[in-house]
């Protein structure tokens, strides 16, 4: 229990801090939809707070975290208002719990515990192996492993188990103990050495390309200097003799470029091969130094089961299956939570009490069921099922229409697997009753929005009285993935593999409108045919080739064909996430950076079948396109000092029409301003030498510039800095945490 609870103080930390800084963001802000979302992500906090405090059976802790969870679900609902009254009693609730975790941990810890931490102090030389969070480590990452933490081996194995003795001298097997942080920062700085080895890939491949190009020139110069020879043969001219010279003196030349030009290309290829034969051996055992089983995580659920099954009244036993599975630690963090949440979910919602049981021909004791499966080379499979009563459609339904999240004769309609999708949404609850356990529809959203920043989904099956059997699918790793690269309005972009079944071309006759959508017939199936160039907001080209190249993408049992101009081909790329002032780009899970250092974006599969089905909207709207004629002929000027800020803006912007030139600070666009005209300065607030606002000022001071639109894009959202950026002029203030491409695309064009 102790070791459980050092897992779980180190994950309430978080919640407790994050509760108590969005509180103050909540009572500072004015607006309703920002205060709605706030309320939304304090009610799932103290959701996953309570869960994890029921695990490590503090019960007065998850009842805090309950009476918490009842006054945000009325908050939520519009029932309190949010005064000073309000937010005091909250800051003392969370401060109660807080306390209480506290009060669990002194009741304990043993009479002896610093003599008993001296006596377990790692041996000289050793560093103790943290579970006190990872650095960098990937989209979504939590602060602890909690469960995943739990049960797991306090050291990192350098060749197998130890022995329970010391092994004898001269033995290969060796144990050590390593901080996870070192760990977690070697793992990174391997992954960057793989920009290398792409680099060098690009470097090889232009060389090889340079030097066929000068083998076929050379060719050429040789046929037509076999001509000149044979034309003087027959009586040769004085200018034609010259000519025969320059020819041959040309393809001496020719042939000596040649040859160092494929002097080069084996040295690049010997190069790269060398790059191949040392980084990717590498970082396949960097990454086993972060691999655990699944049992690390799933041991402990046992125990959560039986003693929350019993506090139900019911009987239960949980079975796992392909718990020796190795997975990246990081991967195991991020599951605990939708794990948590599903098998609370079984518990209250779909295992039946033991004499209902008896009713209906099962055993009294209910059985949940773990397996988890590898399903290719980087992709693993989860499944979650119980063999309970099943979800009750007619009761999704009802919830849906409760919460308006379709038109009445649309859920009418809706049968099946599609009306199951709904329960991931949030507060979705078949249960008539909000409990301790559930019932407030939070939990199935948390988990589908946990997949999705994993690079994943998840699935839904359930038969009345059989049952129901989530499958979770993810990466077995964060950041090196294969990925498809397309091009859409001359830019690249890539796709993730896992996502992709396969790509093709289609005539554009065979391209049919069925339900006012473009459809492509695909393997007998008529799919919703989307360009991929309108997902994104980029210009669509003018004129239509006469074959379409598409990409067929699957998500669980959806399937949709994206429409793009030109498929490259896959390849290994590392994904590097946006930073938390882009977290929410639509369409954009990451980025990479080429062999020919470009930064790309990465798609999210999951956000571009929500934006596909959500879009219903011709090719291009008539206004559409007389906008981007409009914003053809406007320049704006971007200053920005991050360079993946100031590309994301250059990218947005340029695919709108717009003309955009770029200054890393203020200083460089104020001279910029001074030797060309823009129409629009966009510029950061936190820059080197001159910052936004003084940007802002001096441009202001100067009378040629009194009319320039100036629009602030940053991360400063107090309400102060809110109003020194209007009283210093800026036209338009927008803040990067609530940023959204198309608001400052409208905010462009309403000043302009």
């Amino acid at each position: 229990m102790r070791e459980l609870l050092d897992t779980f103080e180190l994950e309430a930390q978080e919640h407790v801090g994050a509760l108590a800084t969005l509180l103050v963001a909540l009572e500072r802000e004015n607006e309703e939809v920002e205060q709605a979302r706030l309320v939304e992500t304090v009610l799932r906090r103290v959701h996953t707070l309570k869960g994890a405090a029921h695990a490590v059976n503090l019960v007065a802790v998850a009842q805090g975290c309950q009476e918490l969870e009842t006054l945000l679900a009325s908050l939520k609902r519009g029932e309190l208002a949010l005064d000073l009254d309000l937010f005091d009693r909250l800051h003392r609730d969370i401060d109660a719990v807080a306390s209480g975790i506290a009060n669990a941990r002194a009741s304990l810890s043993p009479p002896h515990a610093p003599a008993a931490a001296a006596s377990s102090e790692a041996a000289p030389g050793e560093k103790a192996l943290r579970g006190d969070g990872l650095s960098g480590a990937g989209p979504g990452r939590t602060s602890t492993e909690a469960f995943a933490a739990a049960g797991e081996p306090s050291e990192v194995h350098a060749a197998a188990a130890p022995a329970p003795r010391p092994a004898p001298r001269g033995a290969a097997e060796e144990t050590v103990k390593v901080s996870a942080r070192l760990l977690e920062s070697l793992l990174l700085q391997s992954e960057e050495l793989v920009s290398a080895k792409l680099s060098a890939a690009a470097l090889h491949e232009e060389i090889a390309a340079l030097a066929a190009e000068v083998s076929e020139r050379a060719a050429e110069r040789s046929r037509a200097l076999e001509l000149a020879r044979k034309s003087l043969k027959l009586g040769p001219l004085p200018q034609e003799k010259a000519l025969a010279q320059q020819l041959e003196q040309g393809c001496q030349n020719e042939k000596v470029l040649e040859a160092r030009l494929r002097r080069l290309e084996k040295g690049a290829e010997k190069n790269l091969w060398a790059l191949r034969g040392m980084i990717d051996p590498l970082l396949d055992e960097v990454k086993k130094l972060h691999l655990l089983p699944f049992s690390s995580l799933v041991d402990p659920f046992s125990k959560m089961v039986r003693d929350l099954a019993r506090q139900l009244g019911k009987e239960a036993e949980l079975h796992c299956e392909g718990s020796g599975l190795e997975l990246d630690r990081r991967i195991l963090a991020e599951l605990k939570e939708p794990l948590l949440h599903l098998v609370r979910n079984m518990l209250d919602h779909g295992i039946e009490a033991p004499a209902e049981r008896r009713r209906s021909g099962k055993p009294e004791k209910g059985k949940l069921r773990l397996e988890m499966k590898l399903k290719d080379g980087n992709r693993a499979e989860l499944t979650v099922s119980d063999d309970g009563c099943g979800i009750n459609l007619e009761q999704v339904r009802e919830a849906a229409l409760r919460q308006e999240l379709a038109p009445r004769e649309t859920l009418e309609r809706t049968a099946g697997q599609e009306l199951l999708q709904f329960i991931f949404e949030s507060g979705v609850s078949t249960s008539r009753t909000v409990s301790s356990i559930s019932g407030r529809g939070v939990g199935l959203a948390i988990v589908r929005e946990a997949l999705e920043r994993l690079g994943g989904h998840v699935a839904v099956e359930s038969a009345p009285g059989a049952g129901t059997r989530f499958r979770l699918y993810f990466p077995l790793s964060f950041a090196m993935m294969r990925a498809l690269q397309v091009q859409v309005a001359g830019r690249d972009c890539f796709l993730p593999a896992a996502g992709i079944e396969k790509s093709g071309r289609v005539a554009t006759e065979q391209v049919k409108r069925v339900e006012n959508r473009d459809t492509v017939l695909v393997e007998g199936e008529v799919l919703a045919l989307v360009p991929l160039a309108r997902l994104l907001g980029v210009p669509a080209p003018a004129a239509p080739e006469r074959m379409l190249n598409y990409v067929l993408l699957h998500a669980g049992e959806k399937r949709i064909a994206l429409a793009v101009d030109q498929v490259v081909g896959v390849q290994e790329i590392l994904v590097k996430p946006l930073g938390s002032q882009l977290s929410r780009v639509r369409n954009v899970a990451g980025g990479t950076v080429s062999g020919d250092g470009k930064v790309v974006p990465v798609l999210s599969i999951a956000d571009l079948f929500r934006s596909a089905f959500a879009d219903q909207a011709p090719l291009q709207a008539p206004e559409e396109a007389a906008s981007q004629v409009q914003a053809a002929r406007l320049s704006v000027l971007v200053a920005e000092d991050s360079i993946t800020s100031r590309t994301l803006l250059k990218n947005i912007l340029e695919a709108s029409g717009y003309r955009v030139r770029t200054a890393i600070d203020g200083l460089d666009a104020l001279t910029q301003l001074k030797t060309e005209p823009f129409d629009v300065v966009v510029s950061d607030v936190e820059m080197p030498r001159m910052d936004g606002f003084q940007l802002t000022a001096a441009i202001r001071a100067d009378g040629r510039f009194t009319a320039l639109p100036v629009i602030l894009v940053t991360g400063l959202e107090s309400r102060a800095d809110r109003e020194r950026g209007i009283d210093v002029g800026a036209s338009a203030y927008l803040v990067k945490s609530s940023f959204d491409q198309s608001g400052l695309i409208d905010v462009i064009r309403k000043l302009t």
